[in-house]
């Protein structure tokens, strides 16, 4: 197995407690690497699933991302445009979903105005966000490596039901990760 080498957060003073532990956890970039989830590449599955979560919660935004030590980057998206689609991905620090993934559970931002994680993030401030709604993306090694999530220009509230929908999607791009070949 490749070493992987101990991550340089050039963004420490951006990520503070618990998720800047998680983003630069070694045993979590491993499996991402282990996965070969650390470039992106077409997957027609992964496209399927982010329409259909955008589609089930009427969203515009849905994404699969892979949350590295530096960046966030997605594996597939629906309804992006802009710097984000261009892109594909930005840094770790204005990233909803490190949040997810450092806790292992949705995260969920109704309003992203006055949320306080995320008010001052530049998709929030310069392109617009207003609400999301993701799931980490937990192997069967128990580490989450990215999200499935989805998200608007709207402020909105989700239901339980859509936390559940969105937690079958992202069960199905896990396992469809695993069955893909790993890297060596």
């Amino acid at each position: 197995m490749t070493s992987i080498p101990e991550p340089v957060p050039r963004a420490a003073a951006s990520l503070t407690g618990p998720e800047a532990a998680a983003v630069y956890d070694r045993a979590r970039l491993a499996e991402v690497a282990r996965l070969g989830l650390d470039q992106p590449a077409a997957d027609a599955v992964l496209s399927a699933a982010v329409r259909a979560a955008a589609g089930a919660l009427s969203l515009p935004i849905g994404l699969v991302t892979i949350v590295l030590d530096e960046a966030q980057f997605f594996l597939a998206h629906t309804g992006l445009d802009g710097w984000m689609a261009e892109t594909h991905g930005g840094p770790v620090e204005w990233s909803f979903c490190r949040f997810a993934v450092a806790s292992l559970a949705p995260f969920v931002v109704e309003d992203a105005t006055v949320h306080p994680l995320v008010r001052e993030s530049p998709p929030v401030t310069i392109d617009n966000l207003r609400c999301y709604a993701g799931v980490p993306l937990v192997t069967s090694r128990g580490v989450a490596v990215g999200t499935l999530c989805v998200a608007g220009e709207e402020p909105r509230q989700f239901a339980d039901a859509d936390i559940a929908t969105l937690r079958a999607l992202a069960d199905d791009v896990v396992a469809h990760l695993e069955r893909r070949e790993p890297r060596a």
